[in-house]
Order: structure tokens, then sequence, then C-alpha cells
């Protein structure tokens, strides 16, 4: 069974202001967190999402770029597209370029909650789903191409159609901490520094 690895960086970080999967987090561009927590754990292919305007910015190798042939299309189109481009892959585990604290065994953990029951398995904490953590199965593709069909790019409204596994995390958890404005850049780095 193939299990790909995703990196959604294809966002036009509008509310931050300038691509914030970029930004120096521990002496590294900010996706590799993400990209280094699917890569500890063997996930295969590897694959970055992201638009022509950014493609240049990433200097991975062994690493599948793909391009969204529209962009700024949000997640559930970079799925689909994914989906199709890569027909041998049975489940997609799909990470943002924004979480600072995304790590190998939060990975790991939700790695073994695969089963064929589901069509997804997502982190649930108090406070809500974290659809951008999440492992999607083959079989949620005709669902999203309906979804896109008609117009409708909301991930959670795809869960609401599929077989969902949802793990349960404590909401102190910093795993799915993500970074949308300067200010919430600003604090990460400030509790970062904190630690050192």
């Amino acid at each position: 069974m193939k299990i790909a690895g995703v990196v959604l960086a294809g966002g036009q970080s509008s509310r931050y202001g300038q691509p914030k999967m970029f930004e120096l987090f521990d002496g590294q561009p900010l996706y590799k967190n993400s990209l280094t927590a699917l890569q500890k754990n063997r996930l295969q292919p590897l694959i970055i999402a992201t638009n022509a305007s950014l493609q240049s910015k990433f200097s991975e190798e062994k690493i599948q770029m793909v391009i969204e042939k529209q962009p700024h299309q949000g997640p559930l189109a970079a799925l689909q597209n994914i989906m199709e481009i890569f027909p041998d892959v049975e489940w997609f585990f799909v990470v943002a370029s924004d979480m600072p604290y995304m790590n190998a065994d939060f990975v790991q953990t939700m790695l073994t909650f695969i089963d064929d029951r589901y069509d997804a398995i997502v982190p649930k904490q108090a406070s809500g789903l974290q659809p951008l953590a999440s492992l999607y199965r083959r079989t949620a593709l005709p669902k999203a191409n309906l979804l896109i069909q008609q117009n409708k790019r909301s991930m959670k409204v795809l869960l609401e159609q599929l077989q969902v596994c949802y793990v349960a995390f404590e909401e102190e958890t910093s795993t799915f901490v993500n970074i949308n404005t300067q200010l919430d850049w600003t604090q990460t780095v400030k509790k970062e520094s904190t630690y050192e």
C-alpha cells in the first residue's frame, strides 16, 4: 500500500502579507517542518503542492512538485489534483506548510489508524477539526470531484460526505499551531525563544 506525503504550499498568505512558508523557524524554512515529519516516516512519494510563482523557491531533490493548474483554489482542489496525478497511491497524508510544530511522532501516530473502513483520518480537538493535518484515501476522490464541479471548496463539507475516523487530541497540543498573520508569527517566535 502506497502512502504519499503531501505538503500544501500554494496558499496566497494574504493575511500574512508574504509567503509565510519560507519564514525561518529553528534555522530552516517553515515548510520543512512538515516535509521532514513526512520524510521521517518514509512516506513515498513526497509531494509539494504549490503554484508556479513559488516553485523556484523550493530547493528539494527527490521531491515531486505539483503545480496548481489554477492557483489559489484552496486545499480541496489541491488534494483532488494530486489524487488524479498519482493514481497508484492509496492514502495521502496532507499537511499544511505553515505548522511550526508539525512532527514525525504525530505522523506516526496517525498512520496507525489506517483502515479500509475509512476514507479519511482526521485529528479532532475540542475547538474543532484539523483537516490540513490528515490522511485521505483514494476513495474520497469521487466526492471531491463532485464538490469541485459544484464549486464547493470546503474540506469540512468533504468530510461530511466521507467515512471518517476522528482521532482525539488534547486542546493544549502545539502540533496544530499554524501561522496566519504576522502576529501569530511574532508570538510563535517569541514563545520559541523563551524555551531556548
